[in-house]
């Protein structure tokens, strides 16, 4: 890796009046596309710095937090994640980039396929992870957007780490207390005005899908979620993977939903390996690689494969 980062650029941006960041470091010698970073619930533009020293000499990183989540005005519950889509279609026409790695994590995933289902030309590959929330995610939903609504930060803050963090002591998941403690400081300690906003994206979650009909194509993709994610469980994953032309399918061994915490490490080489064509095979950190739907005809005849 590099000796150096490149300092980080925060642009604002306003799309149908509703504001939003993203933060760029920038790579002088790429080897892939740019790596843009859909961000899930509750998380902002910086809560992936720390794989800026993973993939910013292989790719220019670019966060994107969703239109409203930190500003006054939240999207309102009727809004669907197309709405998020189009966002990210219109940053991309600002910064002038044609195509790139999209990587959505959690409920960031949503508008993520999305977009892979309407501007599939402006992807390079397509990557999901903890994306396939089902009937536990949307239960799990409502009860934040209960003490949201009450202003409880403390109790959203238990019931998200319940949600995201294993807790059963027959799995073995990674870093698991570590893991809990802090997201339990970050979270039960909301402001009054994040709690608005939090209680906004709880809202979408609950009364709208994490996809549409209609397959996805053309694209290189992965999803992947924990071993042991209850959010978005690997069945359902493994079903999203299905619609998508020749995705790759697999879970990271050891976590559950927020494996990007429990095994950082792991979880970045992951992405970079898939955004720059490196096989997936035989890596100690994941279960058996997958191909739902079959795998794309590029990797038929090849050695290597996912």
């Amino acid at each position: 890796m590099a000796e150096s980062i490149a300092a980080e650029q925060v642009r604002q941006f306003s799309y149908q009046g509703y504001e939003f960041a993203c933060r760029i470091i920038e790579c002088p010698a790429p080897v892939t596309e740019p790596i843009v970073v859909l961000c899930g619930a509750f998380q902002n533009i910086r809560s992936y710095h720390r794989y800026d020293t993973y993939w910013h000499d292989s790719a220019t990183i670019i966060c994107m937090e969703p239109p409203g989540s930190y500003s006054p005005n939240p999207v309102p519950r009727t809004v669907g994640y197309g709405f998020d889509a189009g966002a990210l279609a219109y940053l991309l026409d600002e910064l002038d980039l044609a195509r790139i790695n999209l990587l959505g994590v959690s409920l960031g995933a949503a508008p993520t396929h999305r977009f892979a289902q309407e501007y599939p030309e402006r992807l390079a590959r397509l990557m999901l992870t903890g994306a396939a929330w089902g009937d536990t995610a949307r239960r799990g939903a409502g009860e934040l957007a209960h003490w949201l609504s009450l202003r409880r930060a403390d109790e959203f803050g238990r019931k998200m780490v319940e949600l995201c963090v294993n807790g059963d002591p027959s799995q073995t998941v990674r870093n698991r207390e570590a893991v809990r403690r802090a997201l339990l400081d970050h979270l039960s300690t909301a402001s009054e005005a994040e709690m608005v906003r939090y209680l906004a994206v709880a809202q979408r979650l609950v009364d709208h899908p994490a996809t549409l009909p209609g397959r996805i194509s053309g694209i290189p993709a992965l999803c992947v979620t924990g071993e042991h994610d209850d959010l978005a469980p690997p069945d359902l994953a493994r079903r999203m993977a299905a619609g998508i032309d020749g995705a790759a399918f697999t879970t990271i061994r050891e976590t559950c939903h927020v494996s990007f915490l429990e095994r950082n490490a792991e979880w970045a080489d992951l992405v970079l390996r898939f955004f720059t064509d490196q096989p997936l095979a035989g890596l100690d950190y994941l279960t058996a690689v997958e191909h739902p739907a079959g795998r794309p005809e590029h990797e038929e005849t090849a050695s290597s494969g996912w």
